[in-house]
């Protein structure tokens, strides 16, 4: 219920400010019903929904009571935006089964007459200016409570959220298994995890980050020696540039997303690299990003001996296989970045009829439903 007024808020709002011929572009799975009451308000207007998570299967949507509701809202934008290729198929296999609409074509949907594009749209960063941002000089010991010298030690770097779908306690669980099983890396080896702490009104929020500082406290207190320890983690937010600078630093970047929509870091991490000597990406497989990133170290984050064998693999790996990775994953950040990203769903929803007309050619008679198209 506060779900939904909140989604009519923000559709009376538009309805007061959009013009007839404003395109709109609603985000996330916040607003899955903005465009309903966009309608019932009588706006006519292009309207597109993209969502940055991973689209739930069809066994979630039918624990939901009013998934029916929903999905149907999610049927009156003009066009659906997935981060990866399972997410649309799942989308569509949610929409045609809750909804009994018709699947057209692949990216295609009709319920109730009205027409939905759904389909694939990888987002995507700005390698030129990352890699410009990169090469600026940054003292990483001016973010740090004690010193660390990376130039004696591999350094590994974590950017999340302190949430549950980040695979935080995996990780550290591998880490500390990997010290573990290998003691001559330590002391060769840091890990330095910028870990921003979210939503802590949640009491369950408010636990993970309880249980995550506790895991980096007894990993420092087993191995911590002389001058060297582990772990260092910072819990301050991070400038832009900054960041990208210490990717350009770290020899591995490690994620171990339990499920992610995409995950943008895997791809800041890549395109930050020194072309001439780049760092290795562990991934975890159920980030989205894993689907386009073949050339990372794959991996299962709940597999905790995967985890530890992705990280030797990763910090034994000869400069000649880094830079031949590097240069696959880059290409591919080239091919498709932020702004092709943006430029692909917008072309979409603004020639969406010049869509429909195209791939509705010679198929007009197949079914009365199509008869107003």
């Amino acid at each position: 219920e506060g779900y939904q007024k909140v989604n009519y808020l923000f559709a009376q709002k538009l309805a007061k400010i959009a013009d007839p011929d404003d395109t709109i572009w609603v985000h996330d799975y916040h607003f899955l019903s903005v465009a309903k009451y966009c309608r019932e308000l009588g706006m006519q207007n292009k309207i597109g929904f993209f969502l940055h998570i991973p689209f739930a299967p069809l066994f979630i949507w039918q624990k939901i009571p009013c998934a029916q509701q929903l999905i149907e809202d999610l049927c009156q934008y003009d066009v659906v935006g997935l981060q990866t290729d399972k997410d649309q198929k799942v989308c569509m296999q949610v929409c045609t089964s809750l909804l009994k609409a018709q699947k057209i074509q692949q990216t295609l949907l009709s319920y109730h007459q009205r027409l939905t594009i759904i389909k694939c749209y990888p987002i995507g960063v700005n390698p030129t200016a990352i890699q410009k941002a990169a090469q600026q000089f940054i003292d990483v010991q001016d973010f740090l409570t004690r010193p660390v010298e990376l130039n004696a030690a591999k350094t590994i770097i974590g950017v999340d959220r302190i949430d549950y779908s980040k695979g935080l306690l995996e990780r550290f669980l591998s880490y500390a298994e990997f010290l573990e099983k290998y003691p001559e890396y330590q002391q060769h080896i840091q890990h330095l995890q910028i870990a921003c702490p979210c939503r802590l009104e949640v009491p369950a929020y408010q636990r993970l980050f309880e249980r995550f500082k506790i895991k980096i406290e007894m990993i420092n207190q087993e191995f911590t020696q002389e001058d060297w320890q582990p772990v260092e983690c910072i819990y301050d937010a991070m400038k832009h540039h900054h960041l990208m600078q210490i990717y350009r630093q770290a020899d591995v970047c490690w994620i171990s997303s339990i499920r992610d929509g995409m995950n943008l870091v895997a791809k800041e991490y890549i395109a930050a690299q020194n072309p001439s000597n780049p760092g290795v990406l562990i991934l975890s497989k159920y980030a989205g990003a894993a689907e386009h990133m073949s050339e990372a170290l794959l991996v299962d984050p709940t597999d905790k001996m995967a985890m530890v064998n992705a990280l030797k693999k990763a910090l034994e790996m000869p400069r000649h296989e880094r830079i031949s990775r590097y240069k696959q994953l880059m290409k591919g950040l080239k091919n498709f970045d932020i702004n092709d990203w943006r430029n692909a769903f917008l072309n979409d929803l603004q020639n969406k009829t010049a869509m429909q007309d195209f791939r509705f050619l010679g198929m007009r008679n197949v079914n009365p439903i199509y008869q107003n198209l």
